[in-house]
């Protein structure tokens, strides 16, 4: 996020999308919650609108079509591995960020950006999960993935540090 609003990195953006356009690729690009810097969303309900207009609105200088409306971009994805030990915070977030980012760019696929582990909603699967601590860590894959504007799910795999 923060590489796409500051003007002095914008450019290492545009050279990951003239990258991917130049093997057939298409780019996800990722929002976030906001980690005191370029975040998208600073808390509940308050939006940091410049990070909305600076990357929603930016043009994308390979084709001159704002990022909203180009068929370049694959989907967006709300965060990158965020955990909430209550669980509802990090879910009334997701719900609350789907249909905010849908409601400005409905045309582009949207998913979570999650690790994947099981969470209480799917007691039955919470061994499957790489250690007991993850079934507790706040995340619900199936839960989290039930939100009508989440489009597809994929997980963010990291057995080192598991």
């Amino acid at each position: 996020m923060t590489q796409s609003v500051d003007p002095s990195t914008r450019e290492k953006v545009s050279e990951v999308f003239k990258e991917a356009a130049s093997v057939g690729l298409a780019v996800c690009r990722t929002w976030g919650f906001y980690d005191g810097e370029s975040g998208l969303q600073k808390s509940p309900s308050v939006y940091d609108e410049h990070v909305f207009k600076t990357v929603l609105t930016r043009v994308n200088t390979l084709n001159n079509i704002t990022y909203k409306d180009d068929p370049t971009i694959f989907a967006w994805e709300l965060m990158r591995c965020t955990s909430d030990p209550s669980g509802s915070n990090l879910q009334d977030w997701i719900q609350e960020m789907a249909f905010h980012v849908k409601s400005i760019d409905p045309f582009h696929l949207l998913e979570i950006g999650s690790e994947g582990f099981y969470g209480p909603s799917t007691p039955d699967r919470l061994p499957i999960n790489p250690g007991r601590y993850y079934g507790q860590v706040g995340a619900d894959f199936m839960k989290n993935h039930q939100s009508l504007e989440i489009d597809f799910a994929s997980v963010h795999i990291y057995p080192d540090s598991w």
